[in-house]
Protein backbone atom coordinates (compact mmCIF):
# COMPACT_ATOMS: atom_id res chain seq x y z
CA UNK A 1 0.00 0.00 0.00
CA UNK A 2 2.63 2.39 0.84
CA UNK A 3 4.02 2.31 -3.05
CA UNK A 4 0.51 2.87 -4.42
CA UNK A 5 0.07 5.96 -2.42
CA UNK A 6 3.89 7.20 -3.45
CA UNK A 7 2.68 6.17 -7.01
CA UNK A 8 -0.59 8.49 -6.27
CA UNK A 9 0.98 11.24 -5.04
CA UNK A 10 3.99 11.36 -8.06
CA UNK A 11 0.84 10.77 -10.42
CA UNK A 12 -1.39 13.72 -9.06
CA UNK A 13 1.17 16.03 -8.18
CA UNK A 14 0.34 16.01 -4.48
CA UNK A 15 2.99 17.30 -2.47
CA UNK A 16 5.76 19.91 -3.55
CA UNK A 17 9.27 19.01 -2.26
CA UNK A 18 10.08 20.75 1.02
CA UNK A 19 6.56 21.21 1.43
CA UNK A 20 4.46 21.15 4.98
CA UNK A 21 1.12 18.47 4.95
CA UNK A 22 -1.48 18.66 7.50
CA UNK A 23 -3.08 14.73 7.73
CA UNK A 24 -6.52 15.15 8.97
CA UNK A 25 -6.84 12.06 10.93
CA UNK A 26 -10.34 11.42 12.97
CA UNK A 27 -8.76 8.29 14.37
CA UNK A 28 -10.69 5.43 12.03
CA UNK A 29 -8.97 3.18 9.68
CA UNK A 30 -8.61 5.55 6.33
CA UNK A 31 -7.41 8.36 8.42
CA UNK A 32 -4.81 6.33 10.34
CA UNK A 33 -3.91 4.46 7.87
CA UNK A 34 -3.08 7.10 5.82
CA UNK A 35 -0.98 8.99 8.80
CA UNK A 36 1.22 5.79 9.37
CA UNK A 37 1.99 5.71 5.01
CA UNK A 38 2.84 9.70 5.18
CA UNK A 39 4.70 9.43 8.17
CA UNK A 40 6.62 6.34 6.21
CA UNK A 41 6.97 8.28 2.86
CA UNK A 42 8.10 11.96 4.64
CA UNK A 43 11.61 11.47 4.43
CA UNK A 44 12.22 9.91 1.33
CA UNK A 45 9.29 12.35 -0.38
CA UNK A 46 11.17 15.52 1.50
CA UNK A 47 8.11 16.70 3.42
CA UNK A 48 7.03 17.95 6.84
CA UNK A 49 3.84 15.86 8.25
CA UNK A 50 1.66 17.21 10.91
CA UNK A 51 -1.75 16.37 12.36
CA UNK A 52 -4.81 17.88 12.90
CA UNK A 53 -8.13 16.56 14.68
CA UNK A 54 -11.50 18.21 15.40
CA UNK A 55 -13.49 16.90 18.18
CA UNK A 56 -17.13 18.00 17.01
CA UNK A 57 -18.51 17.41 20.05
CA UNK A 58 -21.80 15.64 18.50
CA UNK A 59 -21.12 12.16 20.22
CA UNK A 60 -20.32 13.04 23.75
CA UNK A 61 -17.78 11.05 25.62
CA UNK A 62 -17.37 9.02 22.24
CA UNK A 63 -15.70 11.84 20.80
CA UNK A 64 -13.76 12.84 23.71
CA UNK A 65 -12.68 9.03 23.58
CA UNK A 66 -11.86 9.78 19.96
CA UNK A 67 -9.62 12.71 20.29
CA UNK A 68 -7.75 11.44 23.10
CA UNK A 69 -7.00 8.44 21.00
CA UNK A 70 -5.94 10.13 17.87
CA UNK A 71 -3.30 12.16 20.88
CA UNK A 72 -2.10 9.25 22.18
CA UNK A 73 -1.36 7.37 18.74
CA UNK A 74 0.34 10.77 17.34
CA UNK A 75 2.54 11.15 20.36
CA UNK A 76 3.80 7.77 19.89
CA UNK A 77 4.81 8.26 16.04
CA UNK A 78 6.20 11.78 16.66
CA UNK A 79 3.84 13.69 14.57
CA UNK A 80 2.83 17.19 16.05
CA UNK A 81 -1.06 17.25 16.05
CA UNK A 82 -3.35 20.42 16.66
CA UNK A 83 -6.43 19.91 18.04
CA UNK A 84 -9.74 22.09 17.52
CA UNK A 85 -13.18 21.83 19.59
CA UNK A 86 -15.69 23.15 18.08
CA UNK A 87 -19.83 22.55 19.46
CA UNK A 88 -20.95 22.00 15.90
CA UNK A 89 -24.67 21.53 17.00
CA UNK A 90 -24.88 24.98 18.03
CA UNK A 91 -22.80 26.55 15.51
CA UNK A 92 -25.42 25.11 12.63
CA UNK A 93 -28.11 26.11 14.90
CA UNK A 94 -27.00 29.71 14.51
CA UNK A 95 -26.08 29.75 11.26
CA UNK A 96 -28.85 27.77 10.19
CA UNK A 97 -27.29 25.52 8.35
CA UNK A 98 -26.93 21.25 8.71
CA UNK A 99 -24.45 19.70 10.95
CA UNK A 100 -22.79 17.95 7.86
CA UNK A 101 -22.10 21.26 6.45
CA UNK A 102 -21.38 23.15 9.95
CA UNK A 103 -19.33 20.07 10.70
CA UNK A 104 -17.50 20.43 7.06
CA UNK A 105 -16.69 24.25 7.15
CA UNK A 106 -15.21 24.17 10.98
CA UNK A 107 -13.02 21.20 9.65
CA UNK A 108 -11.20 23.40 6.76
CA UNK A 109 -11.67 26.56 8.41
CA UNK A 110 -9.45 25.01 10.69
CA UNK A 111 -6.83 23.38 8.41
CA UNK A 112 -6.63 25.83 6.43
CA UNK A 113 -5.83 27.77 9.37
CA UNK A 114 -2.78 25.94 10.35
CA UNK A 115 -0.55 27.82 7.75
CA UNK A 116 0.50 24.25 5.96
CA UNK A 117 0.49 23.84 1.96
CA UNK A 118 -1.24 21.21 1.80
CA UNK A 119 -4.31 19.05 3.37
CA UNK A 120 -4.53 15.43 2.93
CA UNK A 121 -7.57 13.59 3.67
CA UNK A 122 -8.55 9.96 3.92
CA UNK A 123 -11.11 9.49 1.04
CA UNK A 124 -10.58 6.20 -0.48
CA UNK A 125 -11.30 4.33 -3.78
CA UNK A 126 -14.21 3.09 -1.95
CA UNK A 127 -15.24 6.01 -0.89
CA UNK A 128 -15.55 7.76 -3.96
CA UNK A 129 -17.56 4.36 -5.35
CA UNK A 130 -20.14 5.12 -3.48
CA UNK A 131 -19.88 9.11 -4.39
CA UNK A 132 -20.13 8.10 -7.54
CA UNK A 133 -23.13 5.83 -7.04
CA UNK A 134 -25.10 8.31 -5.20
CA UNK A 135 -24.84 11.14 -7.24
CA UNK A 136 -25.42 8.53 -10.53
CA UNK A 137 -28.98 8.36 -8.05
CA UNK A 138 -29.64 11.64 -7.98
CA UNK A 139 -29.31 12.15 -11.76
CA UNK A 140 -26.31 14.09 -11.67
CA UNK A 141 -24.59 15.09 -14.13
CA UNK A 142 -21.03 14.96 -15.70
CA UNK A 143 -19.32 16.63 -13.08
CA UNK A 144 -20.73 14.56 -10.10
CA UNK A 145 -20.36 11.61 -12.10
CA UNK A 146 -16.42 12.75 -11.49
CA UNK A 147 -17.03 11.99 -7.96
CA UNK A 148 -14.00 13.00 -5.16
CA UNK A 149 -11.45 14.44 -7.18
CA UNK A 150 -7.47 13.27 -6.15
CA UNK A 151 -6.72 16.68 -5.59
CA UNK A 152 -9.30 19.97 -5.42
CA UNK A 153 -7.53 23.42 -4.98
CA UNK A 154 -5.16 22.73 -1.33
CA UNK A 155 -6.69 19.28 -0.44
CA UNK A 156 -5.45 16.30 -2.13
CA UNK A 157 -6.05 12.61 -0.84
CA UNK A 158 -3.18 9.98 -1.01
CA UNK A 159 -5.20 7.17 -0.23
CA UNK A 160 -7.87 7.70 -3.47
CA UNK A 161 -6.64 4.89 -5.43
CA UNK A 162 -6.71 2.31 -2.05
CA UNK A 163 -9.67 0.24 -1.33
CA UNK A 164 -11.44 -0.17 2.32
CA UNK A 165 -10.41 -3.82 2.14
CA UNK A 166 -6.53 -3.12 1.53
CA UNK A 167 -6.66 -0.13 4.29
CA UNK A 168 -8.00 -2.68 6.73
CA UNK A 169 -5.21 -4.82 6.00
CA UNK A 170 -2.82 -2.82 5.55
CA UNK A 171 -3.54 -1.99 9.20
CA UNK A 172 -3.66 -5.58 10.42
CA UNK A 173 -0.42 -6.09 9.20
CA UNK A 174 1.27 -3.25 10.55
CA UNK A 175 -0.63 -3.45 14.04
CA UNK A 176 -2.05 -0.11 13.69
CA UNK A 177 -5.13 0.39 15.86
CA UNK A 178 -8.47 3.09 15.28
CA UNK A 179 -11.48 3.68 16.03
CA UNK A 180 -15.06 2.48 14.64
CA UNK A 181 -17.90 5.15 14.74
CA UNK A 182 -21.08 2.84 15.07
CA UNK A 183 -23.02 5.56 12.97
CA UNK A 184 -21.29 3.58 9.96
CA UNK A 185 -23.23 0.51 10.55
CA UNK A 186 -26.84 2.41 10.28
CA UNK A 187 -28.36 2.03 7.36
CA UNK A 188 -30.70 4.72 7.88
CA UNK A 189 -27.85 6.98 6.16
CA UNK A 190 -28.06 6.93 2.08
CA UNK A 191 -23.96 6.35 1.65
CA UNK A 192 -24.44 3.36 4.33
CA UNK A 193 -26.85 1.80 2.09
CA UNK A 194 -25.43 2.49 -0.50
CA UNK A 195 -21.98 0.87 1.21
CA UNK A 196 -23.80 -2.05 2.87
CA UNK A 197 -26.32 -2.97 0.53
CA UNK A 198 -25.48 -1.43 -3.12
CA UNK A 199 -22.03 -2.26 -3.44
CA UNK A 200 -22.07 -5.75 -2.03
CA UNK A 201 -24.41 -6.63 -5.04
CA UNK A 202 -22.51 -5.17 -7.44
CA UNK A 203 -19.32 -7.40 -6.27
CA UNK A 204 -21.26 -10.35 -6.82
CA UNK A 205 -21.21 -9.20 -10.34
CA UNK A 206 -17.98 -8.15 -10.30
CA UNK A 207 -15.52 -8.67 -7.58
CA UNK A 208 -13.09 -5.90 -8.55
CA UNK A 209 -16.25 -3.38 -9.21
CA UNK A 210 -14.31 -0.40 -6.54
CA UNK A 211 -11.11 -0.87 -9.04
CA UNK A 212 -13.95 -0.78 -12.42
CA UNK A 213 -15.74 2.41 -10.81
CA UNK A 214 -12.34 4.07 -10.50
CA UNK A 215 -10.87 3.15 -14.10
CA UNK A 216 -14.60 4.85 -14.79
CA UNK A 217 -14.45 7.61 -13.09
CA UNK A 218 -10.88 8.17 -14.41
CA UNK A 219 -12.26 8.07 -17.82
CA UNK A 220 -15.01 10.66 -16.90
CA UNK A 221 -12.71 13.01 -14.99
CA UNK A 222 -10.47 13.06 -18.49
CA UNK A 223 -13.70 13.91 -20.39
CA UNK A 224 -15.08 16.58 -18.02
CA UNK A 225 -11.33 17.82 -17.99
CA UNK A 226 -11.46 18.66 -21.89
CA UNK A 227 -14.95 19.67 -22.07
CA UNK A 228 -14.52 22.18 -19.02
CA UNK A 229 -11.37 23.69 -20.90
CA UNK A 230 -13.23 24.08 -23.92
CA UNK A 231 -15.79 26.31 -21.75
CA UNK A 232 -12.97 28.40 -20.33
CA UNK A 233 -11.76 29.12 -23.65
CA UNK A 234 -15.51 30.31 -24.61
CA UNK A 235 -15.54 32.39 -21.38
CA UNK A 236 -12.39 33.91 -22.05
CA UNK A 237 -13.92 35.12 -25.81
CA UNK A 238 -16.95 36.15 -24.79
CA UNK A 239 -15.88 38.30 -21.74
CA UNK A 240 -16.35 42.00 -23.06
CA UNK A 241 -16.67 45.39 -20.44
CA UNK A 242 -20.16 45.17 -19.44
CA UNK A 243 -20.68 41.35 -18.78
CA UNK A 244 -20.28 38.18 -21.67
CA UNK A 245 -20.94 38.36 -25.34
CA UNK A 246 -24.28 35.94 -25.34
CA UNK A 247 -23.56 35.17 -29.49
CA UNK A 248 -20.11 34.21 -28.14
CA UNK A 249 -21.68 31.56 -25.79
CA UNK A 250 -24.53 30.67 -27.56
CA UNK A 251 -22.78 29.18 -30.47
CA UNK A 252 -21.08 26.54 -29.00
CA UNK A 253 -21.83 22.86 -28.60
CA UNK A 254 -24.19 22.55 -26.30
CA UNK A 255 -22.10 20.71 -23.43
CA UNK A 256 -19.45 23.90 -23.75
CA UNK A 257 -22.63 26.40 -23.48
CA UNK A 258 -23.96 24.91 -20.01
CA UNK A 259 -20.32 24.90 -18.70
CA UNK A 260 -19.57 28.38 -19.75
CA UNK A 261 -23.20 29.46 -18.22
CA UNK A 262 -22.01 27.39 -14.79
CA UNK A 263 -18.41 28.72 -14.63
CA UNK A 264 -19.80 32.37 -15.06
CA UNK A 265 -21.87 32.73 -12.46
CA UNK A 266 -19.99 30.77 -10.12
CA UNK A 267 -17.21 33.10 -10.84
CA UNK A 268 -19.13 36.14 -10.56
CA UNK A 269 -22.35 35.33 -8.13
CA UNK A 270 -20.73 33.00 -6.00
CA UNK A 271 -23.02 30.58 -6.71
CA UNK A 272 -23.61 27.42 -8.62
CA UNK A 273 -26.98 27.49 -10.92
CA UNK A 274 -29.02 25.00 -10.67
CA UNK A 275 -29.84 22.73 -13.55
CA UNK A 276 -33.22 23.41 -14.20
CA UNK A 277 -32.19 27.28 -14.69
CA UNK A 278 -29.16 26.46 -16.47
CA UNK A 279 -31.56 25.50 -19.66
CA UNK A 280 -33.37 28.32 -19.98
CA UNK A 281 -30.35 30.74 -19.81
CA UNK A 282 -28.95 28.74 -22.42
CA UNK A 283 -32.81 30.20 -24.30
CA UNK A 284 -31.84 33.21 -22.80
CA UNK A 285 -28.79 33.66 -24.41
CA UNK A 286 -30.94 33.87 -27.66
CA UNK A 287 -34.29 35.71 -27.18
CA UNK A 288 -32.97 38.12 -24.66
CA UNK A 289 -34.39 39.13 -21.37
CA UNK A 290 -34.37 38.63 -17.64
CA UNK A 291 -34.91 36.13 -15.07
CA UNK A 292 -34.24 35.07 -11.75
CA UNK A 293 -32.38 32.28 -10.76
CA UNK A 294 -31.21 30.18 -7.17
CA UNK A 295 -29.75 32.63 -4.65
CA UNK A 296 -31.45 35.41 -5.64
CA UNK A 297 -29.16 36.15 -8.88
CA UNK A 298 -31.01 38.11 -11.63
CA UNK A 299 -29.06 36.62 -14.93
CA UNK A 300 -30.00 39.41 -17.96
CA UNK A 301 -29.57 38.88 -21.67
CA UNK A 302 -30.11 42.48 -23.16
CA UNK A 303 -28.23 44.36 -26.64
CA UNK A 304 -26.69 40.84 -27.12
CA UNK A 305 -24.40 40.91 -23.14
CA UNK A 306 -24.82 38.56 -21.17
CA UNK A 307 -24.34 40.44 -17.13
CA UNK A 308 -25.89 40.49 -14.06
CA UNK A 309 -27.63 43.27 -12.90
CA UNK A 310 -28.07 44.41 -9.26
CA UNK A 311 -31.34 45.48 -9.42
CA UNK A 312 -33.70 44.19 -12.42
CA UNK A 313 -34.99 46.63 -14.51
CA UNK A 314 -38.49 46.65 -15.60
CA UNK A 315 -38.62 44.72 -19.00
CA UNK A 316 -40.46 46.75 -21.76
CA UNK A 317 -43.68 44.83 -23.38
CA UNK A 318 -41.78 44.37 -26.30
CA UNK A 319 -38.66 42.24 -24.37
CA UNK A 320 -41.67 40.52 -22.30
CA UNK A 321 -43.61 39.58 -25.70
CA UNK A 322 -42.01 37.98 -28.61
CA UNK A 323 -44.92 38.10 -31.09
CA UNK A 324 -48.39 39.50 -30.63
CA UNK A 325 -49.83 38.67 -34.06
CA UNK A 326 -52.27 36.32 -35.11
CA UNK A 327 -54.70 36.26 -37.32
CA UNK A 328 -57.55 39.02 -37.60
CA UNK A 329 -56.59 40.02 -34.25
CA UNK A 330 -55.09 43.66 -33.33
CA UNK A 331 -53.25 42.53 -30.03
CA UNK A 332 -50.98 44.93 -27.71
CA UNK A 333 -49.57 44.48 -24.70
CA UNK A 334 -48.34 47.50 -22.18
CA UNK A 335 -46.77 47.40 -18.63
CA UNK A 336 -48.04 49.55 -15.94
CA UNK A 337 -48.02 50.17 -12.27
CA UNK A 338 -50.42 48.14 -10.12
CA UNK A 339 -51.59 51.86 -9.46
CA UNK A 340 -52.12 52.98 -12.91
CA UNK A 341 -55.00 50.18 -13.15
CA UNK A 342 -58.14 52.22 -12.38
CA UNK A 343 -57.28 54.31 -15.39
CA UNK A 344 -57.32 52.13 -17.96
CA UNK A 345 -60.70 51.54 -19.75
CA UNK A 346 -61.62 49.31 -22.70
CA UNK A 347 -61.79 51.10 -26.01
CA UNK A 348 -64.77 49.77 -26.99
CA UNK A 349 -66.75 46.33 -26.63
CA UNK A 350 -65.14 44.84 -29.36
CA UNK A 351 -61.41 44.83 -26.71
CA UNK A 352 -60.79 42.50 -24.58
CA UNK A 353 -58.46 43.47 -21.82
CA UNK A 354 -56.76 41.33 -19.48
CA UNK A 355 -54.25 41.63 -16.89
CA UNK A 356 -51.21 39.85 -15.35
CA UNK A 357 -48.46 39.80 -13.01
CA UNK A 358 -45.00 40.55 -15.04
CA UNK A 359 -42.99 38.95 -12.42
CA UNK A 360 -44.89 35.70 -12.73
CA UNK A 361 -44.43 35.28 -16.26
CA UNK A 362 -41.77 32.86 -16.86
CA UNK A 363 -39.58 33.68 -20.32
CA UNK A 364 -41.04 35.37 -23.01
CA UNK A 365 -45.04 35.49 -23.81
CA UNK A 366 -45.94 34.34 -27.06
CA UNK A 367 -49.68 33.95 -29.07
CA UNK A 368 -50.48 30.80 -30.86
CA UNK A 369 -53.48 28.21 -31.58
CA UNK A 370 -54.78 25.95 -28.97
CA UNK A 371 -52.56 22.01 -29.53
CA UNK A 372 -53.20 18.90 -28.45
CA UNK A 373 -53.19 17.92 -24.67
CA UNK A 374 -53.48 22.14 -23.83
CA UNK A 375 -54.94 23.08 -20.28
CA UNK A 376 -55.14 26.00 -17.97
CA UNK A 377 -55.94 26.89 -14.33
CA UNK A 378 -58.09 29.94 -14.50
CA UNK A 379 -58.16 32.52 -11.82
CA UNK A 380 -61.69 32.47 -12.41
CA UNK A 381 -62.08 28.84 -11.53
CA UNK A 382 -59.39 27.78 -9.49
CA UNK A 383 -59.49 23.92 -11.32
CA UNK A 384 -57.55 22.71 -14.05
CA UNK A 385 -59.46 21.85 -17.73
CA UNK A 386 -58.17 20.57 -20.94
CA UNK A 387 -58.90 23.83 -23.58
CA UNK A 388 -60.53 21.32 -25.85
CA UNK A 389 -63.53 20.62 -22.29
CA UNK A 390 -62.89 24.65 -21.53
CA UNK A 391 -64.84 25.50 -25.63
CA UNK A 392 -66.97 22.78 -24.95
CA UNK A 393 -68.29 24.70 -21.69
CA UNK A 394 -67.67 27.86 -23.45
CA UNK A 395 -69.40 26.86 -26.50
CA UNK A 396 -67.30 27.82 -28.99
CA UNK A 397 -68.01 26.66 -32.20
CA UNK A 398 -65.12 23.28 -33.44
CA UNK A 399 -64.58 25.81 -36.75
CA UNK A 400 -63.72 29.02 -34.76
CA UNK A 401 -61.53 27.23 -31.74
CA UNK A 402 -58.11 27.20 -34.31
CA UNK A 403 -59.09 31.09 -33.89
CA UNK A 404 -59.16 31.69 -30.57
CA UNK A 405 -55.56 33.57 -29.00
CA UNK A 406 -53.78 31.26 -26.75
CA UNK A 407 -50.76 32.93 -25.02
CA UNK A 408 -47.92 31.12 -23.22
CA UNK A 409 -44.59 31.62 -21.76
CA UNK A 410 -42.00 29.03 -21.02
CA UNK A 411 -43.94 26.93 -17.96
CA UNK A 412 -47.12 27.07 -20.11
CA UNK A 413 -50.79 28.64 -21.05
CA UNK A 414 -51.21 31.85 -19.26
CA UNK A 415 -54.31 33.24 -21.30
CA UNK A 416 -56.87 32.52 -23.33
CA UNK A 417 -59.09 35.08 -25.30
CA UNK A 418 -62.56 34.96 -24.10
CA UNK A 419 -61.78 32.60 -21.46
CA UNK A 420 -59.58 34.55 -19.03
CA UNK A 421 -55.83 34.78 -17.27
CA UNK A 422 -54.15 31.81 -15.52
CA UNK A 423 -53.94 31.30 -12.03
CA UNK A 424 -50.25 31.31 -11.55
CA UNK A 425 -49.58 34.79 -13.56
CA UNK A 426 -53.05 36.12 -11.97
CA UNK A 427 -53.09 39.90 -10.61
CA UNK A 428 -52.43 39.41 -6.69
CA UNK A 429 -52.16 41.71 -3.65
CA UNK A 430 -48.46 41.77 -3.73
CA UNK A 431 -48.34 42.20 -7.48
CA UNK A 432 -46.17 45.35 -8.73
CA UNK A 433 -46.04 45.46 -12.77
CA UNK A 434 -49.14 44.61 -14.58
CA UNK A 435 -48.73 43.18 -18.05
CA UNK A 436 -52.13 44.28 -19.73
CA UNK A 437 -52.78 42.78 -23.09
CA UNK A 438 -56.07 43.77 -25.36
CA UNK A 439 -57.20 41.90 -28.21
CA UNK A 440 -59.49 43.70 -30.54
CA UNK A 441 -61.57 41.86 -33.63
Amino acid sequence: MIDKVKSTIKKYGMIPEGATVVAAVSGGSDSMAMLSVLNALKDEMNFTLCAAHVNHCLRGESADADESFVREKCAEIGVELYVKRADVAALAAEQGIGLEECGRNVRYEFFNSLGADVIATAHNLSDRAETFLFNFARGSTLRGLCSIPPVRGNVIRPVIDCTKAEILGYCEENGIDYVTDATNADVAYSRNRIRHNVVTQLQQINPSFESGAGRCISALNEDEEFLSSLADEAVKNAECGGGFLADAIASTAVPVKKRAIIKIIEARKGITPEYKFVDKICALLESGGSMQINGGVTVRVRRGVLDFPEKADAPTASELCERLDFGGALITAEIVNKGEINNLQNISNQVLEYYLDCDKIHGRVVVRSRVDGDSITLASRKCTKSLKKLFNELAVPPEKRNSVAVFADDEGIILVEGAGVALRTAVRGDTEKILVIRIER
